[in-house]
């Protein structure tokens, strides 16, 4: 790590240290705190409430953050609203070693987020959002929190990477509202939505209802996208200690003439011409779309004050259909003369996921110890499938006209490559126990039993049908050590196992002609977590701080491989080794800042080619820096003037090519907004230095062309965004 790595650090930890310094008070019992904080907490929400103290019950974990043995970062949606966060991939900036890699589609799609180096599974109030082909789309009008939860999380669900997950938190009923937020922005974003509730009774019936339109055409050239979002949430208390909730979330994004939004270019040409050229667009290709539909029951009965049961059930359907044009064999590239023949590439998938679980909180004590525990079971039945095709007919193209029009009749004439079907299936128990030994030492104890079953069928293109069966199964334990220094501190160290099963298959290969001569299944992947972080609340819990390391070891880690067309190859063992910093909150009621640093080296530890060993895991950044800085002046009648500067580095990104990487990138973004009581104008400036840039990429050296290749997604240019809220 680099000097300024380092002062950088020290920076971001020193000054909440500083200005407690200036404070006069100290803080005082227990009682006395929790009092303080919670007339602070009041407060702060007539004001900017970035942070949550608590996490939902759909984490399952009650306690406080101070006492999670854990880095768990909890984003309210007052901060999401500050940035002008219009989806998940926007929220990522607020906690630490959280980055997407590049996706096929302009929506945001989570099952490219990633964590300290490995994918990043996405739950949707806790429960499974898609397992293998479904879609996956967000958006801020159904988001209420975002918990970003750092390491292995058997607590939270049956399959979970050692990296970490993202769960977030719907909008459910909670006091009486009616809000309606106007929005328009570069790239002619036209954006409504509505938000309208009642107040939840003691018994008898409340209600919530988000909807939101948006429509917005791509920096690419001929991207047009709509977007439509339905949440309705119905909640029936039968006692203030006992209610049932049913939502309905629907979210639907087309995109009009192809939906690639991936590049591909030699290095002379990367990030050079306009940055709207996009080969892959087509007038006339069918509509792209990716939708999911989610229903859920969910139930809350406290039996008393020490005891809880929580049922919650989902079914989730997610199809999609995505349309693009390629070059024969690759993604659209050209000669010497920039001439190709182009043709239509349709990726479909369909995804229905049922899930339910039952867990129970509760406490208890043995003697003096007191344990606080959980315990459940969950299951999960799944069934999908993904169907390639390519184009029967091709079109001469040429970059330098670049005529993109292509006859609609003709397009969408198309051939299957391949389809995969799966039926997968999933039962796991679940039983933790925080035990308090002393006033200040708490132990936590458990573990997780998971059986996985997946039926596997693939159907290639001259109709041959191939069937695998995939049966795992995992335990996976978890202990951790958690000092109270006082109310407010906490240091913690954390030991923790994850299972990710697989349903991949790896070549086998003739060692003389080098032909795939068969293929066999890999293992599941096991990961195994350290960590050891200081947690702190300050000033009276207004702002939040953590600083931890983490050493990660995870084996079976699937690899695309690049030789042999739709398999992979597990690497023998990957490390992932960093440390990371998060600052949330309010530091006066005036000042609050998110920000966070992460520093993270994750390599091939182990493998049977050793060539790869030392190879860092693709699309990671070594180092990554996210801050934003929000500052109030007060006026008249309550309003408020905000200023905001936000800033976002990803430094040294890892290829899939040994020691190369793709180019670092520092990006400034800023708003100014004025609140009232009854409304508020706010604007938003990303990228205000109009800096060219890869949001996320990769490099192949070869192909298409000869010489590295970057596959890449360019960050937006310079844009902003206007809205305007008001309540009745």
């Amino acid at each position: 790590m680099t000097k300024t790595s380092y002062l950088f650090i020290l920076s971001l930890v020193s000054i909440p240290y500083a200005l407690l310094a200036q404070q006069p008070h100290k803080l005082s019992d227990t009682t006395k705190h929790v009092n303080k904080l919670n007339q602070v907490n009041v407060t702060i929400k007539r004001k900017v409430r970035i942070k949550t103290d608590t996490l939902s019950n759909t984490l399952k974990l009650q306690q406080s953050l101070i006492e999670i043995p854990q880095n768990i970062i909890s984003v309210s949606t007052g901060l999401l609203q500050q940035q002008g966060a219009l989806e998940l991939k926007d929220a990522a900036r607020n906690a630490s070693g959280v980055y997407f890699g590049y996706n096929s589609t302009p929506f945001d799609n989570s099952a490219t987020a990633q964590i300290r180096g490995f994918a990043a599974f996405t739950t949707l109030n806790g429960m499974s959002r898609r397992f293998n082909y479904g879609a996956s789309i967000d958006d801020d009008a159904i988001i209420e929190n975002v918990e970003f939860i750092k390491g292995p999380a058997g607590f939270l669900n049956s399959v979970g990477e050692p990296g970490g997950s993202i769960n977030i938190l719907t909008k459910t009923p909670g006091h009486k509202l009616f809000n309606i937020v106007q929005t328009a922005g570069s790239f002619n974003l036209y954006r409504i939505a509505a938000d309208i509730g009642s107040e939840v009774r003691e018994k008898g019936f409340s209600f919530r209802f988000n909807t939101a339109f948006q429509h917005k055409d791509s920096y690419l050239n001929d991207l047009r996208t709509n977007k439509y979002v339905v949440a309705p949430v119905i909640q029936y208390n039968f006692s203030p200690n006992t209610y049932v909730l049913a939502e309905y979330d629907f979210i639907r994004g087309e995109v009009e003439n192809g939906s690639a939004i991936v590049k591909v270019r030699s290095e002379q040409d990367i990030l050079k011409g306009p940055v709207s050229a996009n080969y892959s667009a087509a007038r006339g290709l069918p509509t792209s779309y990716t939708q999911n539909e989610t229903g859920r029951i969910y139930v809350v009965h406290k039996f008393n004050s020490n005891w809880q049961l929580t049922s919650q059930s989902s079914y989730l359907s997610s199809p999609y259909k995505n349309w693009n044009m390629t070059s024969k064999g690759s993604m659209v590239n050209f000669d010497a003369n920039g001439n190709t023949r182009r043709r239509a590439s349709l990726s479909m998938g369909a995804g229905k996921t049922f899930s339910s679980q039952l867990f129970a909180n509760g406490q208890f004590h043995t003697g003096s110890i007191r344990h606080q525990v959980l315990f459940g079971a969950d299951y999960t039945s799944s069934k999908d499938s993904l169907s390639l095709n390519n184009g029967k007919n091709e079109f001469d193209y040429n970059r330098f006209t670049a005529n993109s029009y292509v006859n609609p009749n003709t397009v969408n004439q198309i051939t299957r490559i391949n389809r995969t079907n799966n039926n997968t299936f999933l039962k796991s128990a679940f039983v933790y126990d925080n035990v308090k030994l002393f006033e200040k030492l708490l132990l936590t104890l458990g573990a997780r039993y998971t059986w996985y079953k997946n039926e596997k069928e693939t159907t290639n293109a001259k109709g041959v049908v191939k069937t695998n069966n995939y049966n795992q199964k995992a335990f996976s334990p978890r202990a951790a050590l958690t000092y109270l220094v006082n109310p407010a501190t906490s240091v913690y160290f954390l030991y923790d196992q994850s299972f990710v099963p697989q349903s991949y298959q790896r070549a086998i290969v003739d060692p003389v002609t080098k032909e795939v001569i068969g293929s066999e299944p890999i293992n599941p992947q096991r990961g195994k977590d350290m960590e050891l972080g200081v947690k702190k609340s300050w000033f009276n819990s207004r702002l939040y701080t953590t600083l931890n390391g983490f050493h990660t070891v995870k084996t079976n880690v699937p690899v695309t491989d690049l030789v042999n067309n739709g398999f992979v190859y597990p690497a023998g063992e990957v490390t992932s080794n960093g440390i990371e910093v998060d600052i949330i909150g309010n530091i006066t009621d005036r000042l609050s800042i998110a920000t966070n640093y992460t520093y993270v080296k994750a390599t091939i530890s182990k493998d049977d080619d050793v060539t790869l060993v030392g190879k860092e895991l693709p699309q990671t950044p070594q180092q990554l820096f996210n801050a934003w800085v929000q500052y109030s002046f007060p006026m008249k009648n309550k309003a408020s003037l905000n200023v905001s500067l936000g800033q976002t580095s990803m430094i040294k990104r890892s290829t899939s090519e040994k020691n190369q990487y793709i180019p670092d990138f520092t990006k400034f973004d800023a708003g100014i907004s004025y609140v009232q009581d009854k409304y508020f104008f706010r604007l938003i400036a990303d990228n205000l230095t109009g800096k060219r840039y890869m949001s996320s990429g990769d490099l192949i050296t070869g192909y298409p062309y000869e010489g590295r290749n970057f596959y890449y997604i360019d960050g937006d240019p310079f844009n902003v965004k206007v809205s305007f809220g008001i309540k009745f």
